[in-house]
């Protein structure tokens, strides 16, 4: 059985990680827009944090799978190193400087998330608690940072954003020590049955389909701040549309999480998809608040449904020996790689054509990924058979 301490660490980290991306998401370009950064000097800046993303989660894999390192020795280093290197943006720097810091503190910061969600998915297989409602405290915290952050931070309290930053890394290595050891996990991992064994092919078209997803939001990660700033709205009204994405991924993680993951993949992600294009293509053309709002609502199907049935699935596709490197290239290619190409590419597009182009790129994206679902399905169909 999990201990309560060991749920309490693991809602705390959720928590305290989210919310400190909800202070990235939506501010960090604005802080360094107020830094007197351009438009593709601030695109550099996020794709590069995007970019660590691409090569720390399967070197976390490597390290705890082929090096046996403990899970807990891991996380509190890397959460540690991540707050120092946010520390140090508090102070003045030169570019080169504040790029490596970045750089810094992202590549510890993503090494850490694919590790938490395996444990969480082992923790709910062992215990009552699902994966959904572990989760979903990381985007409770997502809300109360993004909300408040919009009030407090925009305009003239914006400097404050690396300080904030670094409190929130303190309380994820906080959390870290008292997280399980997925090593002691593992040994009451319940075996997998028949219907779920390995499939290399079917797990490498799921990757696919998740840096679709994941480079269908680069306008959105990137520029929705700022694309609302332009369109008049204020600080917290920004807010309040990035706390309402939100809200509706808690709704859908709390009620229905089990049930997303125990379904057919090729129908959620198609669904998703096709959400998602909607949505961009909603906020290429309108800045209407009532538009916004029904497209925010969206974001339960483009981040909520499709993250639970794909990190789902890529549990069962995957090796059971390699299921840290699994979820870990997962966030690699979807987070890391494609939030990195998505990002650069409408940073590109927002310089030359504006913020609704980028948008329209964003809607090709994602129904580029039905594709992919189409060989995923191909695959599935060859392995049931």
């Amino acid at each position: 059985m999990i201990s309560n301490r060991a749920l309490l660490s693991i809602r705390l980290f959720y928590a305290a990680y989210f919310a400190a991306m909800g202070l990235i998401l939506p501010y960090f370009p604005v802080y360094l827009s107020d830094l007197g950064l351009n438009t593709m000097m601030v695109g550099v800046f996020v794709a590069a944090l995007a970019a660590t993303k691409v090569l720390a989660p399967p070197l976390a894999g490597f390290l705890l799978e082929y090096r046996n390192t403990n899970t807990r020795t891991f996380l509190l280093l890397s959460t540690s190193l991540a707050t120092i290197a946010s520390a140090l943006l508090v102070f003045p720097l030169d570019f080169t400087l504040m790029l490596a810091a970045v750089l810094i503190f992202g590549f510890f910061w993503a090494a850490i998330l694919p590790l938490t969600d395996g444990i969480s998915l082992v923790v709910s297989e062992i215990s009552l608690m699902s994966y959904g409602r572990l989760r979903v405290w990381g985007s409770i915290g997502f809300v109360l940072a993004s909300f408040m952050g919009g009030f407090w931070l925009v305009n003239e309290n914006i400097h404050l954003f690396p300080w904030l930053l670094t409190a929130l890394l303190i309380l994820t290595s906080i959390a870290a020590i008292g997280f399980p050891n997925l090593t002691t996990l593992k040994q009451t991992i319940p075996q997998y049955p028949s219907t779920t064994q390995s499939n290399s092919g079917a797990l490498m078209w799921l990757l696919f389909i998740g840096f679709c997803m994941q480079a269908s939001h680069g306008a959105y990660y990137g520029f929705f701040s700022l694309y609302m700033l332009d369109a008049g709205y204020s600080g917290g009204e920004v807010g309040f549309l990035w706390t309402l994405g939100v809200l509706a991924e808690i709704v859908l993680m709390w009620f229905w999480s089990k049930p997303i993951q125990q379904a057919s993949p090729v129908l959620m992600l198609s669904l998703c998809l096709v959400l998602a294009a909607l949505r961009w293509l909603g906020l290429a053309l309108s800045t209407d608040m009532l538009v916004i709002i029904f497209l925010q609502l969206l974001h339960a199907a483009s981040f909520a449904m499709f993250h639970l049935s794909a990190v789902a699935w890529v549990r069962r596709f995957a090796n059971p020996k390699y299921q840290t490197s699994a979820q870990g290239w997962y966030s690699s290619i979807g987070f890391g790689l494609g939030s990195t190409l998505g990002i650069m590419l409408c940073g590109y597009i927002v310089q030359a054509r504006g913020y609704p182009a980028a948008f329209f790129a964003c809607t090709l994206i994602a129904l580029f990924g039905l594709l992919a679902v189409w060989k995923l399905k191909q695959h599935m169909r060859r392995a049931s058979s």
